[in-house]
């Protein structure tokens, strides 16, 4: 597979009202089909399992490699919380399978003693418009609706285990009046992102697989993300083959942008932040769990609390731009601009003030980032 990352002037940020991310759920999970319980097939099994969230947790296929990491490989029941065996019900009879729930800390402590990236639960979402051509039944688009579930549920199963949030669209009336089959097939941008809009997502992945005369299969895969453009191509004896790259493609490309080496050798940035529109102390609550909820911040500290606002004070793994990227993902926080600080209160009501446990706010000038509670 291979990229050619251009910057690019079409600006996916275009997309109306804030863009989705997503927590992604059981990053540290695998469930590895075995054929027994075998102590020696457990051991390959949740080898496998911890490849599998290896890469998932960087982004990164190509730490499978790196010398410190096939060590570690070698003895992966260090890095395991808990496993037990399970039975998944398939159309062709029962699987049993090793469920393996790998230490996150020591998972997180691996890549980091060894310079490798770590990407955090939030992740931006992608839309995906694929269109397959198997020379018979002509081109289709794979949607939610679409009848070729082998299609969809295999791209949502590649997704899943690199941790991707990966949307298909809806194709409903509202899309086909926007974009036809052919303009994804000939990967016409601007109607792509026009039809995209709706769906509120960070990235577009346009896909378009088709099958050979010699009977093979070819893809060819463009990323729009952050007004830059990704094309790489795939192939393989099968669809399968030629559809799986297209997925890895996307998070290969998203997880170096937003997969984060640590410095170990720099000390954590202090941001100072400002949230207007909090309140009452329901509001207060929101914003404070979800800033702590951010993965490059590690700490939140409550600085100075006013009638209509409240600044903290982030420790944060890769400063101000961080913690701005971060906040871009979700919907909870606009930016806005400073407004002078007053006195010191924070209430559910008009009557129930909070004193807070910090110096009042400094001038609006000395707060580096400024933002408003979306109601």
């Amino acid at each position: 597979m291979r990229f050619r990352i251009a910057n690019y002037a079409l600006v996916l940020m275009a997309l109306a009202g804030p863009l989705r991310a997503e927590v992604v759920e059981n990053l540290y999970l695998a469930e590895i089909p075995v054929e027994s319980q075998d102590p020696e097939v457990r051991k390959t099994a949740i080898g496998q399992g911890m490849r599998e969230v290896l890469v998932r947790v960087s982004g990164e296929t190509m730490i499978l490699g790196v010398p410190a990491i096939d060590a570690a490989l070698d003895q992966p029941k260090r890095f395991v919380d808990r496993y037990r065996y399970q039975i998944r019900k398939l159309p062709g009879g029962d699987q049993l399978e090793v469920w393996a729930k790998f230490d996150e800390k020591a998972i997180n402590k691996l890549l980091r003693d060894n310079r490798l990236p770590v990407w955090g639960r939030n992740r931006p979402v992608t839309l995906l418009w694929l269109v397959v051509d198997d020379r018979k039944t002509g081109r289709k688009l794979i949607s939610t609706d679409s009848k070729d579930s082998d299609i969809s549920t295999l791209v949502e199963q590649q997704a899943r285990q690199r941790g991707l949030p990966l949307r298909l669209p809806l194709y409903d009336l509202s899309d086909r009046a926007r974009l036809k089959v052919s303009d994804v097939w000939g990967n016409f941008e601007d109607r792509i992102i026009d039809a995209s809009a709706r769906y509120q997502t960070h990235s577009v992945l346009v896909g378009r697989v088709y099958k050979a005369n010699s009977g093979s299969w070819s893809g060819s895969w463009t990323l729009y993300s952050d007004g830059r453009r990704s094309d790489w191509e795939s192939s393989g004896a099968s669809m399968g083959l030629a559809l799986l790259p297209g997925v890895s493609g996307a998070a290969d490309a998203l997880a170096q942008r937003y997969a984060q080496v640590e410095d170990k050798t720099a000390s954590p940035d202090l941001v100072k932040l400002q949230v207007e529109g909090v309140a009452s102390l329901p509001a207060y609550n929101k914003v404070n769990k979800y800033l702590d909820s951010l993965d490059v911040v590690s700490r939140v500290e409550p600085m100075a609390i006013q009638p209509d606002s409240v600044v903290f004070n982030l420790t944060s793994r890769g400063g101000r731009l961080a913690v701005e990227e971060a906040i871009s993902f979700g919907r909870m926080l606009i930016p806005d601009t400073p407004t002078a600080p007053q006195a010191n209160s924070l209430s559910s009501s008009s009557t129930t003030p909070v004193t807070p446990a910090q110096p009042p706010a400094s001038p609006s000038n000395q707060v580096d980032l400024v933002y408003r509670l979306v109601p």
